[in-house]
């Protein structure tokens, strides 16, 4: 995957993502600075779009920018708190071209 991937043409991907009931808070306290460092690496290459957390229902939804679901576990795979959620992997439909265009600024 290229560090500056056409986002506009890339097919994308809702990840709704939930903490693990057996999660260790101190080991997820640890990895928060990595995790946060991951993901301004992958905004920067175009793999990760937006990224939000719901701590109350203790979720985190996130937009990856990928070929294909395969290509999304990669990507999750790469992130240090990928251990301690439970994802589901929805295709989005292409995006629309007022969100194409602010991609393509972006």
């Amino acid at each position: 995957m290229s560090p500056t991937r056409n986002t506009a043409a890339t097919p994308t991907f809702m990840v709704f993502a939930t903490l693990r009931d057996d999660t260790d808070f101190a080991e997820f306290a640890a990895l928060r600075e990595d995790e946060q460092k991951q993901l301004e690496v992958l905004r920067s290459e175009g793999r990760i779009g937006a990224h939000y957390v719901s701590p109350a229902r203790r979720a985190t939804f996130l937009e990856v920018v990928a070929d294909d679901e395969a290509q999304v576990a990669e990507t999750l795979a790469t992130l240090p708190f990928a251990r301690f959620f439970d994802a589901d992997v929805y295709p989005t439909t292409p995006p629309d071209p007022a969100e194409a265009a602010h991609r393509a600024r972006s």
